[in-house]
């Protein structure tokens, strides 16, 4: 590959990303950069595939209005070096808080998405009671127990972060659009791929460990 087309360490991990889960990639990151594992798995694809790929040019016309940060920018959140292999080669996000002081007092919210009355009150007070005392509600947008976690840190006022397991460009579930929006514009959401409409993604490459 010419000097001129070696991808900078963000815009290979972005490609990383696009074609490979952390898992597949994790042992040749251990001693060599992004970049250089890219160029190793453009020269060992016979399909030519990668080779096609223009990282670069990918990251830069990526949709969403996302800023894709890797594990060298200050923003990144530390504690997602204790999922060892399986921590993301980068994630896009996007909102006006600074991430790491959101995830440094996070605290998943996860439930049922046809959830009895019992279960929603108990979420309520349970939300509440997180935000009240200073944490993150951090939950994935999913109808339900994790919506309904969402809106509760809204209402009290406190940060809320959405963990997406699609892109940043459409919401799912689609009737969430407007909780989306509100998550977006007030605090921080989160995702591995900037986009969903992708014919070589695979639902592996988009979910983040909980």
């Amino acid at each position: 590959m010419p000097a001129s087309r070696v991808p900078s360490e963000r815009a290979a991990r972005a490609a990383l990303a696009a074609h490979f889960t952390p898992e597949e990639v994790a042992a040749d990151l251990a001693d060599r950069s992004a970049a250089e594992v890219w160029q190793r798995r453009v020269s060992a694809d016979p399909a030519g595939r990668l080779a096609r790929y223009r990282p670069e040019e990918e990251l830069r016309t990526a949709t969403g209005g996302g800023q894709f940060v890797i594990p060298s920018d200050p923003e990144w959140p530390a504690a997602l070096e204790d999922l060892g292999e399986q921590c993301p080669l980068g994630l896009w996000v996007i909102g006006r808080e600074y991430l790491p002081r959101l995830t440094a007092s996070a605290v998943d919210v996860i439930g049922n998405r046809n959830p009895t009355d019992h279960a929603l009150t108990t979420t309520y007070v349970y939300a509440g009671a997180l935000a009240a005392a200073g944490h993150t509600v951090t939950a994935t947008l999913s109808y339900g127990v994790e919506a309904t976690a969402h809106r509760t840190a809204a209402v009290s006022g406190q940060a809320s972060l959405a963990v997406l397991p699609r892109g940043l460009d459409h919401c799912h579930p689609h009737a969430h659009g407007s909780l989306m929006r509100d998550i977006r514009d007030s605090w921080r959401y989160r995702c591995r791929w900037p986009h969903r409409n992708r014919s070589d993604l695979d639902p592996r490459k988009c979910s983040v460990p909980a």
